[in-house]
């Protein structure tokens, strides 16, 4: 997307050639979207390219003019989509458990409050995405670079990527506690660093960044999916059955009623995510021993490319190019 000369370059027009790219993918998937809301991955879609786009307009900041009122715009659907996702992401979980026949009358339950939560909610996100649309499409029409930065986009770029990267490499040895914050910061810089893979010879960073992002996405997602759990299981059974599994889920046990028979399915539901959860940490605590550290080394290289020979990634004058 960006090429080499480019990143000496200016960084407004830099990053007005990236964040229009971007406007304009979401622009292609957010009415794929509007014009089939039921197919499969469109939301997924829609919702990957206003991140994408949110990243670099939030990046490119008063470099290039794009007015308030269009970012808020995006950033209301980016806002809505979120829990739409998580609960599509559950649904697709619920609906793939194989279950004994006892269990799954239960199941069905959860399935069918899930899919009522889940329109609901995805129809409140729709609403949002006609005025998304128009903002993208005002700003890519007013878009134009703004003359504030005078130093070369890699430079630039530089200080970005480090100040995000650092992060990164400080955090990621103490996973999972800081599970959150490190997804986000994932999501950052694998969002910065997609324009700039081909002009960096960057794959080899790419792909285990992806690879930790899909490893705590995973964690993410159970994490979420066994705090929904006890409302789901409430909305079923009652408030006071949902302060139990609640608790149980925080005790890392499944609840152990046995009736009525529809609890054989919501137990089995409980222990599932239990397991599912285990799973996803050790795929997590893999990720990080088998790619942590080549990860964190070829972030600080690409820090280096970006910023020129004569610094080593965090900004600071090489032994040999300082006076």
């Amino acid at each position: 997307m960006l090429k080499l000369e480019e990143l000496a370059g200016s960084v407004s027009e830099g990053c007005a050639h990236v964040v229009r790219l971007r406007l304009q993918e979401f622009l292609q998937r957010g009415q794929a979207l509007r014009d089939a809301p039921q197919t499969e991955e469109a939301l997924h879609d829609a919702r990957v390219a206003i991140r994408r786009a949110r990243v670099w307009l939030k990046l490119a900041g008063d470099a290039v003019a794009v007015s308030n009122k269009n970012r808020h715009a995006l950033r209301a659907f980016a806002r809505e989509s979120s829990p739409v996702r998580d609960m599509e992401v559950q649904l697709a979980w619920l609906e793939g458990l194989q279950l004994e026949e006892s269990e799954q009358l239960g199941q069905q339950a959860l399935l069918t409050v899930l899919h009522e939560d889940f329109e609901r909610k995805r129809a409140l996100l729709l609403e949002t995405l006609p005025e998304a649309l128009a903002g993208a499409e005002h700003a890519l029409k007013t878009l134009h670079p703004l003359d504030k930065h005078d130093e070369p986009l890699g430079e630039w770029l530089a200080g970005q990527w480090m100040d995000v990267a650092a992060f990164l490499i400080e955090d990621v040895p103490h996973l999972p506690d800081n599970l959150h914050a490190v997804r986000l910061v994932a999501k950052q810089l694998r969002y910065l660093l997609e324009p700039l893979v081909d002009a960096l010879g960057a794959g080899d960073v790419m792909q285990p960044l992806r690879r930790g992002q899909d490893a705590l996405g995973r964690v993410n997602d159970v994490q979420v999916l066994r705090a929904a759990l006890p409302r789901y299981v409430g909305m079923l059974m009652g408030q006071q059955v949902e302060a139990d599994v609640h608790l149980a889920l925080d005790m890392e046990l499944a609840p152990t009623w046995t009736l009525p028979p529809v609890w054989a399915g919501l137990r089995a539901v409980c222990v599932r995510a239990l397991e599912e959860e285990t799973e996803a940490l050790a795929e997590l605590h893999g990720w990080r021993l088998a790619h942590g550290d080549a990860l964190m080394a070829g972030l600080q290289r690409i820090g280096v490319q970006l910023a020129g020979s004569g610094f080593d990634g965090f900004g600071n004058p090489l032994e040999e190019s300082k006076p």
